[in-house]
């Protein structure tokens, strides 16, 4: 069988990539729209992508040979911020190997350990916010849970060390431009105008992160430590050293950056839908009032099935390789689509609806995917959906939310996360008993 595509837009590779990036919510939405589930456009600096959006297609997609359908090799242009040993841009073994490294610290007893900790730095946080002010909820939430991520990640004690670390890694986050679409990464990586912008931040970061190892190595209590950094060193301790410092940087760096920006930005759309939608509000209120955890989780899956953080997640074939009847070529990504599996009829009726009793039905969770797929479904997805649970409660505990009819926030493309356009921006109309 010769090589071929699903079907897609015939205009050229520079008009598809100009549409894309104008929009790619709405360029995506209107290919699905014309050729269905499984469509091919050409984008730059991607190349080829089949888009997918049928239950079936991505159910294939997470049982297929992960040695072909690469998901490090789809994801390597996030090397030149997490570094080229991050769990996120590996495959294969050591993937494998240093992701059971860390997932220890990420579900379980670590984190019901943290909970505490979540509630603190939370409560922390909400006393400065004004009642009758608006507050763009967005920064508030980051800054919350950067606090948490510092903490557990790297066991951040220290005030002053941990403000240092806090700022590089946002200095590092920062460092996205127009540089990162020009051609030649792959041949001259070294010398790329990308590179050369992010390489003066990210050694700041690396320095204070190798400060941190040290500190944690001279540490008489390093065993009893729950944080990741401790784990990763006493695992890499124990099998002859086999991670790097190196290797260990870019760890935490992929944990800080991801585990913070995905975090914040969920709790801030779950903010931006409850106070557009006041039945839900109230009901998400009692649930706080009484400790109702199943449906505060509800709401908080539902904010991620409406409001998707990250729109897409990817695979890139190794070599030649068939799917779903297609003979596809080596360099071919194929692209689950979150946004569009999030508003098919057939997972989510009535999908422009913010109703979280739809997650209190068994099955609901069969097209939802916010945290991605398979053997690369993110590796704190259960820390996350506990932080963003302990938040929305502390803050509903706190403060009665104005309630509002202005239009939706528009979803902003801000690194690789959609944020809301005014930041999820409410107004605390007044304090209550249950603080």
């Amino acid at each position: 069988m010769s090589t071929r595509l699903p079907p897609g837009p015939a205009a050229s590779s520079w008009a598809q990539t100009w549409r894309y990036w104008k929009s790619p919510a709405e360029f995506v939405r209107r290919c699905h729209g014309e050729f269905g589930d499984r469509f091919t456009v050409r984008v730059w600096p991607f190349g080829t992508i089949v888009f997918l959006a049928g239950h079936d297609d991505v159910k294939t997609l997470v049982r297929s040979d992960a040695s072909v359908f690469q998901a490090g090799r789809s994801n390597s242009f996030a090397e030149m911020v997490l570094g080229r040993r991050s769990v996120f841009v590996i495959d294969d073994d050591e993937h494998a190997r240093t992701r059971a490294l860390m997932m220890p610290a990420f579900h379980g007893k670590a984190v019901r350990d943290q909970v505490e900790l979540m509630r603190e730095i939370t409560a922390a946080n909400l006393a400065t916010w004004q009642v009758g002010e608006p507050v763009r909820a967005l920064p508030h939430m980051q800054a919350i849970s950067l606090e948490v991520i510092s903490r557990n990640v790297m066991g951040l004690d220290d005030p002053e060390r941990k403000e240092r670390v806090q700022t590089a890694v946002l200095r590092l986050l920062r460092t996205g431009s127009a540089f990162d679409l020009l051609p030649g990464y792959d041949r001259f990586p070294r010398l790329h105008p990308a590179r050369l912008r992010r390489k003066r931040p990210r050694d700041r970061a690396d320095a204070l992160l190798r400060e941190q190892i040290a500190a944690h190595r001279s540490d008489p209590r390093l065993d009893e430590r729950t944080d990741v950094l401790a784990m990763l060193l006493r695992a890499s301790d124990a099998e002859g050293g086999w991670m790097s410092d190196q290797s260990i940087c870019d760890q935490l760096i992929t944990l800080l950056l991801a585990g913070h920006e995905t975090t914040a930005t969920g709790l801030a759309w779950c903010l931006e839908r409850l106070v557009r939608h006041p039945e839900v509000l109230a009901k998400a209120q009692q649930a706080a009032d009484e400790d109702d955890h199943t449906y505060l989780d509800a709401v908080i899956k539902e904010a991620l099935r409406a409001r998707v953080v990250v729109p897409e997640v990817g695979r890139k074939l190794s070599r030649e390789a068939e799917f779903a009847g297609y003979r596809m070529p080596a360099g071919t990504n194929l692209w689950p689509s979150i946004e569009l599996l999030h508003s098919s009829t057939d997972g989510f009726p009535d999908p422009e609806d913010f109703r979280p009793d739809r997650f209190l039905q068994r099955g609901a969770l069969a097209d939802w995917v916010p945290f991605g797929i398979g053997n690369r479904r993110c590796l704190g997805a259960t820390f996350a959906q506990v932080e963003s649970r302990v938040v929305l409660r502390e803050m509903l505990r706190r403060f009665e939310f104005e309630v509002t009819d202005a239009p939706a926030e528009s979803a902003v493309p801000r690194h690789v996360t959609r944020v809301p356009g005014d930041f999820a921006t409410v107004t605390v109309r007044r304090l209550r008993s249950a603080a």
